[in-house]
């Protein structure tokens, strides 16, 4: 009884002495409302698995590829506008969860709610396709600075 008892309070002070000595936790930084550098890179890799996927006529990569577009530009919105993120996420759960019959579409949902979705998904599309386009152009122009880059320095030849 007295070995059990020793060791529990042994085990006792040793944690006590853990959580003395821990180091606290830094506070965690958000992210920033735009891309990030690593999101930028996955996106131009991306870009070579689907550009490459096409010629090869892989439909899986391009699959794959096309949800990685998908995925980065939600990622990035869902901190520029969290709301119409997370509205969004409500209407496609929804969506998902709604009638199979779209006859039934009337009597399951209010019209308004319908509606609203639909202006929603149209909005969420919209900023997705800019947030793209924005992806792809810091992709070009760090592509045009590395050929510029290339160009301008001297090479050596044998």
């Amino acid at each position: 009884m007295r070995k059990m008892i020793g060791s529990a309070l042994a085990a006792a002070a040793a944690s006590v002495l853990l959580v003395a000595c821990a180091q606290p936790s830094a506070p965690v930084q958000p992210l920033p409302p735009g891309p990030t550098p690593d999101e930028v890179a996955d996106y131009a890799r991306a870009q070579v698995q689907y550009r490459s996927a096409l010629a090869s006529g892989n439909g899986d990569s391009v699959m794959q590829a096309t949800n990685t577009f998908s995925l980065i530009a939600s990622e990035i919105l869902s901190r520029q506008d969290p709301r119409l993120f997370d509205v969004q996420l409500v209407c496609e759960k929804y969506r998902v969860a709604g009638p199979r019959d779209r006859r039934d579409l009337r009597w399951s949902y209010e019209p308004q709610f319908v509606q609203d979705c639909q202006r929603i998904n149209g909005r969420y599309n919209q900023e997705t396709i800019i947030i793209r386009r924005d992806l792809e152009s810091k992709i070009a122009a760090a592509d045009r600075a590395t050929i510029a880059e290339a160009g301008t320095s001297p090479t050596k030849r044998p």
